[in-house]
């Protein structure tokens, strides 16, 4: 339902501000926050918001840092589907979100980021915190980062802006969009009496592809009796389809490390992670020997998903890729066919030209115990798995992770952070499930791989769903970049649950250098009681030295605390992660050695 018309400070029923129109439009997409740090030049904004949130129910949230804000706004667009909005005022508020906004244009994930920008008559002539073209260019620093990106100079261009942004965040190659708005522009009233221009445009719309495309594709796939359905992050809501065609021809499933949360790890087609710390089981499911066809559905080919760019398994002719993004599929120049659609309408068109019964008791939601003696999942590959039962002082990563996987609660969301904590949870993490479908519960973000975005983004993932429980594994290394950001889940009392991998070093750096035969350097951190700096920012927090404490502690009741709960845990930084592949690649990279050269000595 539209709010009540606004208005402007001065009272005037026919007009409103430039700041208060973009309140009108964030209330009728039904967003619910802006994540931010308040600020001169964006005050206006803000002032609007709170004005007017009884009306809108559009109100500002104040984070820490204003990195922290655009990894809030990321974590809340995955969970809820809304776009995720944030702000900042000029200068070094706006050189704060270019992580997050490049790590969310990276990961294709829709964001609105507003900043402000000093008044137009100062443009050039050294004004605080000036980010304009004559002083340290805003525009030209997001430029390369978002879909969209421009400076409004004039009251009349904001409304058309504003939606050519929209559009372009929600569109076919989603990701963020970045408006500045000067500080005088954000206070000049424009008329109010105009209907907003519908937003059914730009939102809600799914590809559909060319049916005579999809015949094509059938046709090929009706060839192959033996074929592999590879499940990339951009499948969710199409799952149930996918599903129903795979059980229906008896193909296996593999995910890539950005799609493991779509489907459970107990389902009897399902052969673990390919790519970056991911499984034997799945690498050789995509082998020649194993496949005649691999459908790649709705995934970002990037290094992390292909292994290193491996061209024995998905980057071949045996390759069909579906996907609704053209951008991912122009990295499948070497396929065999190319669809672009939605993958939902792509399966449910297969799925009524095969109308084969599917295996018996495959669709059903309650899942067969499909586990082996150490109640891991028979089908999937497991590195050094006698270390999951395995009990050592400081605990060990491989053991964590596995048996934390067990104990957390039923449809627990994790978001593991960039380093250890990533290559740990693709390997290990596989939590017991009900359900055929676990839609989101890992998202991750290794494109970019920013540090301490996990801390962000669990947070803003429980803005999104108050009712779903959130845990948050982070290393040391992250959470001293972005420790302060737990304040913020501790002020609107959001229970999440943020695990920080305490040893000392930055694990994936050390290792990594190990690996590649080089000299350690810059990864030792200090040694740090993150339960007592939790403590002191009045978190409920303990620190823990071997599992049992962790057992102890009734591991599932820590989702039911009525605020953040931190847990230090201290684990063991000799532990290898499974980074293999990683420094493959980076070897890989490597110019080869130069010859030695004579000295003039």
């Amino acid at each position: 339902m539209e709010s009540k018309p606004l208005l402007t400070q001065t009272g005037q029923a026919n007009a409103i501000s430039c700041a208060e129109l973009i309140v009108k439009y964030l209330s009728l997409l039904k967003v619910p926050y802006v994540f931010g740090v308040s600020g001169g030049n964006i005050d206006p904004l803000g002032s609007a918001l709170a004005r007017h949130e009884d009306n809108t129910h559009v109100r500002w949230i104040l984070t820490r840092s204003e990195a922290g804000a655009g990894f809030m706004a990321d974590g809340f667009a995955r969970e809820s589907g809304v776009i995720g909005v944030c702000s900042a005022t000029s200068g070094p508020g706006c050189t704060n979100l270019l992580t997050p906004v490049s790590n969310a244009f990276v990961d294709s994930v829709p964001m609105l980021v507003i900043t402000g920008q000093s008044t137009i008559s100062t443009f050039g002539r050294g004004a605080m915190q000036e980010s304009s073209a004559s002083g340290v260019d805003t525009i030209l620093m997001f430029k390369g980062c978002t879909r969209y990106n421009t400076l409004v100079s004039h009251p009349e261009q904001l409304e058309h802006n504003l939606l050519a942004a929209l559009s372009h965040a929600t569109g076919p190659t989603p990701g963020p969009v970045h408006i500045s708005i000067p500080l005088d522009i954000f206070e000049t009233p424009v008329p109010s009496s105009r209907n907003p221009i519908s937003l059914h445009t730009f939102l809600g719309q799914e590809i559909t592809p060319d049916k005579v495309v999809l015949q094509r594709l059938n046709t090929i796939l009706r060839g192959y009796q033996r074929g592999v359905i590879v499940i990339g992050n951009g499948c969710a809501g199409a799952m149930r389809e996918i599903l129903c065609y795979a059980e229906r021809r008896a193909w296996p499933i593999v995910t890539t490390p950005m799609g493991r949360g779509l489907m459970s790890a107990d389902h009897p087609l399902y052969r673990g992670v390919f790519g970056t710390a991911g499984h034997e089981s799945a690498r050789k499911t995509l082998t020649a020997e194993e496949a005649d066809i691999i459908m790649v559905v709705c995934a970002n080919l990037d290094e992390h998903a292909t292994c290193g760019w491996d061209g024995s398994t998905i980057l071949s002719r045996r390759l069909v890729h579906i996907n609704n993004n053209p951008e991912h599929l122009a990295k499948s120049h070497m396929a065999q066919m190319n669809l672009m659609g939605s993958p939902r309408i792509v399966f449910d068109y297969l799925n009524q030209e095969n109308q084969a019964a599917p295996a018996p008791g495959l669709s059903e939601d309650a899942l067969p115990a499909l586990r082996n003696d150490n109640i891991l999942p028979q089908n999937i590959s497991v590195l050094h798995i006698e270390d999951c039962n395995t009990d050592t002082i400081p605990i060990n990563p491989r053991r964590l992770f596995w048996r934390l996987s067990q104990c957390a609660p039923k449809g627990v969301h994790l978001y593991a952070d960039a380093g250890n904590a990533f290559f740990w949870a693709t390997h290990y993490w596989h939590p017991r499930s009900a359900s055929v479908i676990d839609v989101n519960k890992m998202p991750i973000s290794m494109g970019f791989a920013a540090m301490g975005w996990a801390i962000g983004a669990a947070i803003g993932g429980k803005f999104a769903n108050p009712h779903i429980p959130v845990l948050c594994i982070t290393g040391d290394g992250s959470y001293l970049m972005t420790a302060q950001e737990i304040t913020v889940a501790k002020q609107h009392n959001l229970n999440v649950v943020i695990l920080v991998l305490n040893n000392g070093v930055l694990g994936t750096v050390m290792h990594g250098q190990r690996m590649r035969g080089m000299k350690s350097f810059g990864n030792e951190l200090p040694q740090t009681n993150f339960a007592i700096l939790a403590q002191s920012m009045g978190v409920e927090s303990y620190r823990i030295r071997d599992f049992e404490e962790l057992v102890r502690l009734d591991i599932e009741s820590l989702f039911l605390r009525p605020g953040p709960v931190l847990l230090d845990i201290l684990v063991d930084k000799e532990v290898p992660p499974p980074i293999g592949q990683r420094v493959k690649n980076l070897e890989a990279s490597r110019p080869a050695p130069r010859a030695p050269t004579l000295s003039n000595a």
